[in-house]
């Protein structure tokens, strides 16, 4: 990998390290959501670091280009989080499906209650 290459992996993903420790310190981002990026950008801090990392997965996997391992790599890490942000959202559905039929049934009591 080119030194240039690994600077900016370097570089860009310890300021997303610490801009992400920020937010969760600011109480903007919550810690188990916070947590697949911050694994993510240490993974790639990793690769940066020991760019060994990327002839090895390139030959296993029988990539060409180590850079090319790096954009599978990637991908790979950008489904991690989709997948963890849909199962976050399927869940947020369930929940306020819930406190809706709550609030509807609560309504309901409060107008019964009006009427007599």
């Amino acid at each position: 990998m080119d030194r240039v290459l690994q600077f900016i992996i370097l570089s860009v993903c310890i300021l997303f390290t610490i801009y992400i420790i920020k937010m969760i310190n600011k109480e903007k981002l919550e810690l188990k959501y916070a947590l697949t990026w911050l694994f993510s950008s240490l993974g790639l801090i990793i690769i940066a670091v020991f760019p060994q990392i990327l002839d090895w997965v390139s030959v296993i996997l029988h990539i060409l280009s180590p850079v090319n391992a790096l954009f599978l790599i990637v991908i790979f890490f950008l489904l991690v989080i989709i997948f963890t942000l849909t199962v976050a959202i399927s869940k947020s559905k369930k929940q306020i499906i819930a406190i809706s039929q709550e609030v509807g049934i609560l309504k309901e009591k409060i107008e019964r209650g009006e009427n007599n």
